[in-house]
């Protein structure tokens, strides 16, 4: 018995797929989005991450699929018509909390090359993050998977690989609001602390002694300065002069913001 060409056996095997993105997952969808559901039309079995990252949805940003309202992980295969829902790590715990894919809390960082602004505010506030602005990014991906770090990037494409177990994506491209952003992903909140890291090489500082570096300093740090901390990787002084006022005052600056967020969510 002859086919005809319209009921091919790609046309009589294909499915569609319908996904429906909570939260501010929305930021990622394309422009073909009127809304936060997609339909997507399958012709073969398909991994839920591809066909969602087909959408321009990075993994790292999703904590939860349901897949006709019961939880899936990310290598769920699609084969037959399904509701797919997605949701952030902003997701309510208790939405199914034993399923859930990212890990809330961590500590250790890498953030790529146009992200510098970024990676000083987290290093002021005591945070380990990794910075190179000249770094490629295969050499981004070695040193995350080797040092478990979260990937901080606003490169999409980046954060899709499939290498990246753990990484976020800034909405802002400003980098205060930045700073708040990871540190309400990765809650971070209870774990500043202001002026232990270098601003340079991201080394712990340390108290030394002024004799010890008096060599080193300027006549007038000599005369009007006693406190002094030391880079224990570059070596770097730091004191609290003029330049510690102006990181201060950005510290403070960011603090505001976070006094002002949590008293919108509260009023929520």
């Amino acid at each position: 018995m002859r086919i005809r060409k319209e009921e091919s056996v790609s046309e009589v095997s294909s499915f569609t797929i319908r996904l429906n993105f909570h939260g501010d997952l929305t930021f990622f969808l394309k422009s073909e989005a009127g809304n936060k559901i997609l339909e997507r039309r399958l012709g073969e079995k398909t991994s839920v991450k591809d066909v969602i990252e087909s959408c321009g949805v990075p993994h790292p940003e999703i904590d939860l699929i349901l897949a006709n309202r019961q939880p899936v992980g990310f290598s769920h295969i699609l084969e037959r018509e399904q509701e797919i829902d997605v949701y952030p790590v902003q997701s309510p715990p208790t939405l199914f909390p034993e399923n859930h894919l990212q890990v809330r809390h961590l500590t250790k960082f890498l953030a790529d090359g146009h992200l510098g602004k970024l990676a000083r505010d987290l290093r002021l506030l005591g945070f380990d993050v990794v910075y190179d602005r000249d770094a490629q990014d295969r050499q981004l991906l070695a040193v995350m998977n080797i040092e478990n770090r979260a990937l901080l990037t606003r490169d999409r494409w980046l954060l899709m690989h499939k290498v990246v177990r753990h990484g976020y994506y800034p909405r802002s491209q400003d980098a205060a609001e930045q700073t708040i952003e990871v540190m309400r992903r990765f809650d971070l909140f209870c774990a500043i602390a202001p002026f232990t890291r270098c601003l340079r090489c991201n080394a712990l500082l340390e108290k030394v002694e002024k004799a010890e570096v008096i060599e080193k300093l300027e006549p007038l740090t000599r005369i009007y300065y006693e406190e002094f901390r030391r880079c224990a990787g570059c070596g770097q002084i730091y004191w609290p002069g003029s330049h510690f006022d102006k990181l201060r005052a950005r510290i403070e600056g960011i603090r505001r913001m976070l006094a002002a967020e949590s008293q919108s969510e509260n009023q929520r």
